[in-house]
This record gives structure tokens, C-alpha cells and sequence, in this order.
């Protein structure tokens, strides 16, 4: 799958799982009524819990750890709680009897997402000013008022197809600036040399890298350019530190991150949500 997912956890949270994945396998606790007691229509009527309450039980757990936000789950019977160590963030739960945190994901077997994905993107955010850009290539208005930036693998077919919408879409909107962003993957043998190729090309003109990265996408071979810098490892470098988990993604102008393929509808209904304020965004 190239659309490849590389952390589920907002960062590398394998010091959170050493620790909470062992209650993963104890049994359900009976801390909520079965439904003739009034809690079968809405479960949080009756079971609440304190942010300090929560906070006391993470730092118990992991002094290290913050809360940011606790909330219903998906699943009745369980919280969600948001949660950031040093620069990741990631969700785990609580069970309503206040006994057990719970490391994983959450799947809905009848719509077959991942709900705990979704609802770690729509908390997911990437400081668009702290981004290095200077060996970004520009699509469309490079001081336009409406900007996005996109992590992109050059090899990547589900980049090449969200590659053409955002043509059309820079085309139908003058005032509109991508912000492409190289993050060769390892699966794709010759994304990290034509990164390197496209780059070193667009030293000598914008145009020139960003012909080569449409031809990457429509299937043809790019030959060998060096010039001295390696950019496919500093793509690499950067696709880590900020725990990016496919290509390509998406970082709108406040923060929010949103993986996987859009439609130029998409991304237009994500630029209104943005500017109006309204968070919408389902991530696939």
C-alpha cells in the first residue's frame, strides 16, 4: 500500500505501549450499567469524569505525559483522552470504572475506518511557520494570499493523482500557493534519487524541478542530476521528526493536518472551514 502509515500515534508512542498495552488484554471491567438503569441511551449522563481526575492517573502512569482534553468515546463505556509527550500527541482510554488505560485503536466494522485515527487528525497540528521551506518547489501564486503545504513522494501514485487536483485547483484560484514538500519513502527504489534530481534541478529554476516532478508522475524515467546536497535523506529527516504518516499530507495554513488524497472540493471546503473557523474535516 502506498499510501503508507507510518505512526498511528501522533509520534513514535512505543514508550507509551511498553507500559499500557498489557491492560489491552484484561477483561472488561463492569464499571457501567446495562442499559435498564438509564445508561444505555447516553452513557456520559450518568458516568462523568474530572480532567484532574485524568491528569492524576496519566502522571501516575508516566509523570512525562499531559492531558490535553477528555472526552466520550466512540465506544460506550470507555473515555477518550488526548494526550502529548514532548512533541507527539496520541489517544488512549479509560474505562468508566476509572481502573484501566487502554492503549489502541478503535475500528468500525460496519464503516471499516479507523475511528481513532480520525479523531487523533482532528487534533493533529504542524506549526506551518516552522516548516522549511527553502527547498520547497512552488505550485501556483508563490505570494498568494491562500496557502497550503504538501509532503509528496515523487514515485507515489496517490501523490500524482492529488497532484493534478491541485493544478487544476492553483489554475482556478490565482491567489492560490502549494508548498511542495519532498519526503521520499523507502518503498519506492527510486523516489530518494529523483528527489535528489528534481531539486538539484530546480536550483537553476522553479519551472525546471517542477517539470521533472510532473514527468516523475506521469511514468517517466528521470535521469541522475547531483549537485552536491542530499535531499532525499533531509525529506526523510523531516517526514520523521514531524511524524508524518503518509504521502501525501496536508498542512493548511492553521495547523491541521489532513492525510491521503483530496478532491479540489476537498480542499476548497477545508479553506472555508478554515477561515470561517469551523472544523469539519473528516480524515479518511
Amino acid at each position: 500500500m502506498h499510501q503508507m502509515i507510518r505512526f498511528f500515534w501522533g509520534g513514535n508512542m512505543k514508550w507509551l505501549m511498553r507500559i499500557l498495552l498489557p491492560f489491552a488484554f484484561v477483561s472488561t471491567a463492569y464499571g457501567f450499567g446495562t442499559g435498564t438503569e438509564g445508561c444505555s441511551g447516553n452513557c456520559i449522563a450518568c458516568h462523568t469524569i474530572k480532567k484532574e481526575e485524568v491528569v492524576a492517573l496519566v502522571k501516575n502512569v508516566d509523570p512525562a505525559t499531559t492531558v490535553e482534553s477528555v472526552g466520550p468515546s466512540p465506544v460506550r463505556g470507555l473515555f477518550e483522552i488526548i494526550i502529548r509527550h514532548n512533541d507527539s500527541t496520541g489517544i488512549i482510554y479509560l474505562d468508566f470504572s476509572k481502573k484501566f488505560l487502554i492503549a489502541g485503536r478503535i475500528l468500525d466494522t460496519g464503516s471499516k475506518k479507523d475511528v481513532t485515527a480520525t479523531a487523533l487528525n482532528r487534533v493533529r497540528r504542524i506549526d506551518p511557520s516552522k516548516l522549511p521551506l527553502d527547498n520547497a518547489l512552488v505550485l501556483g501564486n508563490a505570494t498568494g494570499s491562500r496557502n497550503i503545504y504538501v509532503f509528496t513522494d515523487p514515485e507515489c501514485p496517490f501523490c500524482a493523482k492529488f497532484h493534478r487536483e491541485l493544478v487544476a485547483l492553483t489554475k482556478e484560484d490565482p491567489q492560490l500557493g502549494v508548498r511542495i514538500i519532498l519526503t521520499p519513502l523507502d518503498i519506492h527504489p527510486r523516489a530518494s534519487a529523483v528527489t535528489n534530481s528534481i531539486l538539484c534541478a530546480a536550483q537553476d529554476g522553479m519551472d525546471k524541478g517542477l517539470r521533472l516532478l510532473e514527468e516523475s508522475f506521469n511514468g517517466t524515467a528521470i535521469a541522475d542530476i547531483t549537485c552536491g546536497r542530499d535531499y532525499a535523506e533531509e525529506g526523510k529527516t523531516l517526514f520523521k521528526e514531524l511524524r508524518i504518516r503518509m504521502t501525501p499530507t496536508t498542512v493548511l495554513s492553521d495547523g491541521r493536518v489532513v492525510d491521503g488524497v483530496k478532491t479540489g472540493a476537498e480542499i476548497e471546503k477545508l479553506f472555508d472551514d478554515t477561515e470561517h473557523g469551523v472544523i469539519t474535516e473528516k480524515p479518511q
